[in-house]
């Protein structure tokens, strides 16, 4: 399989392939080809070159409904969902139930019970009826998940999926697809957490620069042999032991240099939080999927209104009421959302860059 865009060879002479009842890996750098390769396995882009084929009949694919017919399913790394309807709506749009005949009246009942069951599978308890929107990224990503299931596809591509996902969560995916492993599923697993490939994976397929690098068979996949097929050599312990040190900078007083006071959420407006940041400090948030990390950052930042406590920086108060104050405090969220919320995808790389600091280039 070849593919080329202007001014790059993104595959080249790439061969690949899955066996039913095979997990089978793919790993590479950034750029490696994965997704190029996936993409047109699932119709959306068209190969210069090469063929593919299924039980070694050749198939042709214009566009993604072609390979749903064949059985393919892929899960995207960016969610592909419609966050302005239900969840049952995501998961069957489509391909929605009907009944009453010559009538062809939306089959509601069947599709929540299916979702459900669908959902159930994995062990996600979300209510058909609730809209994306108000779900979390990572409750997004299961509804997916959900959609590829009850396609029963007999080829499934899994792109990222746990990249949003907490370490229980993960381990009910991982269960899912053993389960579906053993029911002669083909499966094509894309991640770059190489701890998920060895523990997973039958066979992983290692691509460079838009070449086959190598294939490693389950009792050869380690991590160090893995990283020297992806970038070409062998790599070094880059997870040493830290030492224990105040970073340069660090302010040894305990003076904190963003306090936040007692704040709560309006999803947890009974529950305090309170933390404090010194200069030169990393500090993590932890907890499961609807802890509320992501509220506690959207209020710090101004995205979602506090219904209590302060945010003091430097020992000084700050009146956040919008993310334009939190940027001119130089406060600034990343968001867990990058597509949705942290990016205008119709914009380019210099606008989306500079859309946070507009004042600092505008004249007049």
């Amino acid at each position: 399989m070849s593919k080329q865009f202007p001014g790059v060879m993104a595959l080249d002479r790439v061969d690949f392939h899955v066996a039913g009842g095979e997990i089978v890996g793919l790993v590479g750098e950034n750029g490696a080809g994965k997704s190029t390769l996936m993409k047109i396995l699932a119709g959306i882009h068209r190969a210069d070159s090469g063929a593919i084929t299924i039980d070694d009949v050749p198939v042709l694919m214009h566009g993604p409904a072609d390979a749903a017919r064949l059985g393919i399913a892929i899960i995207h790394q960016e969610l592909e969902v419609i966050d302005t309807i239900d969840v049952a709506g995501n998961v069957f749009l489509g391909r929605e139930p009907h009944r009453a005949g010559p009538l062809h009246i939306l089959d509601r009942a069947r599709m929540e019970a299916d979702t459900e069951r669908h959902l159930a599978r994995i062990g996600v308890q979300i209510s058909p009826r609730a809209v994306l929107r108000q779900l979390s990224t990572a409750q997004q990503q299961f509804v997916a998940i959900a959609r590829a299931l009850s396609t029963d596809a007999r080829f499934l591509v899994l792109d990222e999926p746990t990249a949003s996902l907490g370490a229980n969560e993960a381990e009910r995916l991982f269960a899912v697809l053993q389960d579906l492993r053993s029911t002669g599923t083909a499966i094509v697993y894309i991640s770059h957490r190489l701890k998920e490939i060895e523990s997973l994976s039958d066979r992983a397929v290692v691509l460079r620069d838009g070449r086959n690098a190598g294939l490693l068979h389950r009792g050869e996949l380690t991590r160090d042999r893995l990283v020297q097929l992806m970038v070409g050599r062998a790599g070094q312990n880059s997870h040493a032991p830290r030492v224990a040190h105040a970073p340069s900078g660090h302010d040894a007083t305990g003076v904190a240099r963003l306090h936040v006071d007692r704040v709560r959420t309006r999803r947890y407006p009974a529950a305090e939080v309170s933390l404090t940041v010194n200069r030169g400090e990393v500090l993590g948030v932890a907890g499961l999927i609807g802890a509320g990390r992501s509220d506690l950052a959207e209020a710090i930042c101004g995205v979602a209104t506090r219904v209590a406590g302060r945010i003091l920086l430097d020992g000084q108060p700050l009146a956040i009421d919008s993310p334009r104050d939190a940027i001119r405090a130089g406060i600034c969220l990343v968001p867990e959302d990058r597509r949705g919320h942290g990016l205008i995808g119709g914009m380019s790389v210099r606008e989306n860059i500079t859309l946070p600091a507009l004042e600092s280039y505008a004249r007049l």
